[in-house]
Formats: C-alpha cells, structure tokens, sequence
C-alpha cells in the first residue's frame, strides 16, 4: 500500500448511483482505472450508455465515461472480481439479505469495506475503547448479517458533508461542499487504507482528510440530520425557512440535539462543533432542501426511522432515556 497514491491499479466498486455515490465514484475514477458501480434499471442503463453527468459546485458539466457500470446479475456470473474497496451509499434499509448476499463475491479478506454512516453503523462499538468496546448492537443487526458480511476489522468509516442532488437517471449536481469526506479507522490510528482513499476523493474537488476520531464526525452527522431532518418533514420548509422561524423550528433544532448529545457525554465522545455552530452552519445555506424532505417530495422511503431506531441502539447501549 505504501504506493498505491502513485499509481493507479486500485480496484474499487461503489454500491449505489444516487448523488453522493455517483460523485464518490466520479471521484475515485481520476484515481484508478478500475471503479465499478452497482447500479440497476434505469440508471444502470443511462450510465452504460450516455455516461455520468456531473456538475460540481457550478462549474461546467462533465461527462464520465469511464466507470465500469455493473449489476447484481453481473457479480452473480463471476464478471466483478473481488475489489481493494467496497463502498457503500445505499440507504440503510436497502442493506437486507439479498443484497449482502450479491456483495459477498467482491469481498475478499484484503478488501476495505465502506458502510453507510447516513444513521449510527452497525460496527459503532467494534476497536472503540472503554465501557462499550466490542459490544454488538443487536438492535441495527438482530441477525448478525451485516457483522458476518463486513467483518468489522475490514471496515473503515467515512461521512459526507456536503449538498448534492440527482436531477435524473445519470444526472448528478453537487451543489454544495462543507467538509467533504472525513475518513477514519476505527481504531483512530493512521493507515495507508485509509490516506488511500482520502487522497483518491480529493481528486473529484472534495476535501478529504484523514481522522483521528470518525465516530465524533459520524455522530455529528447523524444528530445533525435527525434534528434537521424531523424539522423539514413535519413543516415542509427549505434551511432558509427554518432561520427565519427563530422561537420554533431553531428551538426544536436545539432541544433534539441536546437530547442526543447525553449519548455524546456517556460514550466519551468529543464533539467538535457545538449545537450552536451547527445550527448556524447548516441555516447558512438558505436555498437547501434537507435530504428527507427532498425524499418525502420524490416519493422515496425516509431513512427517518433507521436512524431514530439508530439512537435508540446508543440509548440502550448507555442507558438513556
């Protein structure tokens, strides 16, 4: 691994074609040549034909051509090999037995493996230290098929912070960039694996840096979009809608995150923005539409309740109310 950042002869396949997946993959192809994307219907068809059109923060589309557009029949016959990195952008209710049994050939022990961290992951307590090290969340797992199928040890974690929309089948516009991706071992500890993959994704204009602690980035995230997100659904309003009701929607912004961040305090857990700081970070971008809100419009499933279900894991965990 030592210098896999100058040449180009990883293999990486991400499970997903939405927004964020789509300019992961983007992101990856300026830094290998091989980067598969599971994909189906539709979408699958329209990257294989006209490629993956992508904006990035305004500047001119492009169109990428070159990412090798699989599915799940395609792993099936044996024409996906095992991969160096899964990534996975699927919602977390798509992670059902079918599907982990479609990754499974692409998984070898040498591969890094990329849950979704939309909501608390399934590995949260694995390498974590302290009164909860190794514990298994029974609750985001009650078969133990994820464990089975991402051996925790495998795993690397990563969250996004950014702004992005598919506009169509193949058609991305990543409208807004924060922090990028932040991506950590479990562990804390420093990896080629890690700066690998880091490195690869600041080829597609994103911020990328490795972390000392993903669980404060993946805990932020979710507690940001629990509270966000519930404020959108129920209301309907865009970020710019929620500034400007002061004694309401930020109000009840503020009380969710305080009540989730007593996870924070018992987990040990350092939090490096407060509430406050998020609160005005997040409002800041008036024209945006929360990811649920935007999914509640479209007629998609809310990732709402695993992500509440998620909480109540850490509740369980560290016996919260």
């Amino acid at each position: 691994m030592e210098e896999s950042c100058s040449y180009r002869r990883m293999r990486c396949c991400v499970v997903g074609s939405g927004a964020i997946g789509s300019h992961i993959a983007y992101s990856l192809r300026r830094a290998t040549d091989e980067v598969y994307v599971l994909a189906r219907g539709e979408t699958a068809q329209t990257l294989r034909e006209d490629g993956l059109r992508i904006s990035v923060c305004g500047e001119p589309e492009i169109v990428e051509r070159g990412l090798r557009v699989v599915e799940a029949e395609d792993i099936a016959a044996g024409r996906v090999p095992p991969v160096d990195y899964l990534i996975l952008t699927v919602k977390v209710y798509s992670l059902d037995a079918e599907l982990l049994a479609t990754l499974k050939p692409l998984i070898s022990p040498a591969t890094c493996i990329v849950p979704p961290t939309t909501s608390i992951p399934f590995w949260w307590c694995h390498s974590m230290g302290g009164e909860f090290d190794g514990a298994q969340l029974e609750k985001l797992d009650p078969q133990g098929l994820l464990w089975e199928t991402f051996p925790p040890e495998q795993c690397l974690g990563l969250t996004y912070w950014l702004s992005a929309v598919q506009e169509a089948p193949g058609v991305v516009n990543v409208k807004h960039i924060q922090r990028g991706y932040p991506v950590g071992e479990l562990d804390g500890k420093p990896s080629a694996r890690a700066l690998w993959l880091a490195e690869a994704l600041k080829n597609g204009g994103a911020p990328s840096a490795c972390v000392d602690n993903i669980r404060s980035e993946i805990f932020i995230k979710a507690v940001n979009s629990m509270a966000f997100n519930a404020v959108a659904v129920l209301t309907g309003a865009t970020n710019g809608q929620m500034a400007d009701c002061e004694d309401n929607a930020r109000s009840t912004i503020a009380a969710v995150m305080a009540e989730l961040e007593q996870l924070a305090v018992l987990m040990e857990l350092p939090l490096f923005q407060t509430a406050e700081e998020r609160i005005e970070q997040t409002l800041a971008s008036r024209a945006h539409t929360m990811s649920m809100l935007h999914d509640l419009q479209v007629g998609k499933e809310l990732e709402a309740f695993d992500l509440f279900d998620s909480f109540e894991a850490l509740s369980e965990l560290t016996g919260v109310d």
